[in-house]
């Protein structure tokens, strides 16, 4: 599909500020991510959907990402469209009609928030879109633009606010999702992996299953983005001492804390509240200085991500 510009699943460590020639769509599998959009910081958690239109500079506010998995697509509108429009055109073999476009395109422009909470249906379909990308069968093509079609569709239901979240689950999902709220709360607390699965009722190899599937990680690799997101908050939000914040966010030291934050972020404790407090001015510039980023650049950017 020569509409298609950038396609994959990987771990996003490079978002620097940037704008594409086309529409890209990212569903978050794991990880919580600091993402900006025209100056406005979204947080992106497990489980997201995020988009962004040709002319929205985004990007992330840190220099290097915690660990994630995302599954990503980046295709051409109509035309590159480097001024905010309030409608615009898709390609003609996605099939949409004029009526279809308008309803579309207005939803997506006039939406101030680019991160949502992805549908049972969207998280099996951007999968399901990337790998028929991937794939080498006859009918690739045709199967590819169906799916991308359905995928725009059920964004739209998703920005508006007309997709039904369908998915139930069974008594032992029902009791992380308990958990999950008590570790939001308490990742202070020195939690064990049999402490989890007792809380739950279940075994350790099922609370392992599960927590995969609800949060796409282990339930230690969870809580330690907890205790990472709640560190962030702190340093940002209050002047409490680094040294009470590690241990407030259950951390056994300041100094592991310190080197824990530095390999997640790619900032001290320190240089993080300094960084957090606003963008500097030579970061100010990057953000409102940004041309497109050249098909071939991001081509390039895809398959270093997708080597790594």
């Amino acid at each position: 599909m020569k509409e298609i510009i950038s396609y994959g699943h990987f771990r996003c460590t490079d978002l620097a500020p940037h704008k594409n020639r086309g529409m890209e769509i990212t569903y978050v599998e794991k990880g919580m991510l600091e993402w900006m959009v025209e100056g406005t910081q979204e947080k992106v958690e497990s489980g997201s959907i995020f988009f962004t239109l040709p002319w929205q500079v985004h990007g992330s506010l840190n220099p290097k990402e915690p660990d994630n998995q995302v599954w990503h697509i980046l295709f051409h509108l109509k035309e590159d469209y480097p001024r905010p429009r309030k409608q615009f055109r898709f390609p003609e073999n996605l099939g949409f009609s004029t009526k279809e476009m308008k309803t579309l395109s207005s939803v997506f422009s006039s939406s101030a928030q680019h991160c949502f909470s992805a549908t049972p249906a969207m998280r099996q379909l951007m999968p399901e879109l990337i790998g028929e990308l991937q794939s080498s069968h006859d009918l690739r093509a045709a199967h590819s633009i169906s799916l991308l079609r359905m995928v725009l569709v059920e964004l739209k239901r998703i920005v508006t606010g007309e997709a039904v979240n369908t998915d139930n689950h069974n008594w032992s999902e029902k009791k992380v999702q308990s958990l999950l709220a008590q570790l939001s709360s308490n990742c202070d607390q020195q939690w064990t992996l049999r402490e989890m699965a007792e809380h739950c009722g279940i075994q350790r190899t099922r609370l392992n299953t599960v927590f995969q599937k609800l949060t796409g990680s282990t339930p230690m690799e969870y809580l330690g983005r907890l205790r990472m997101e709640r560190a962030k908050t702190l340093l940002r939000e209050t002047d409490i001492k680094i040294i009470d914040i590690a241990f407030e966010c259950g951390f056994s030291s300041s100094q592991y804390f310190a080197n824990t934050f530095k390999n997640v972020t790619g900032m001290t404790p320190s240089q993080y509240r300094t960084h957090a407090t606003g963008l500097t001015e030579a970061e100010l510039k990057k953000w409102s200085n940004v041309d497109f980023r050249s098909d071939q650049e991001e081509l390039q950017r895809i398959q270093r991500l997708t080597e790594n």
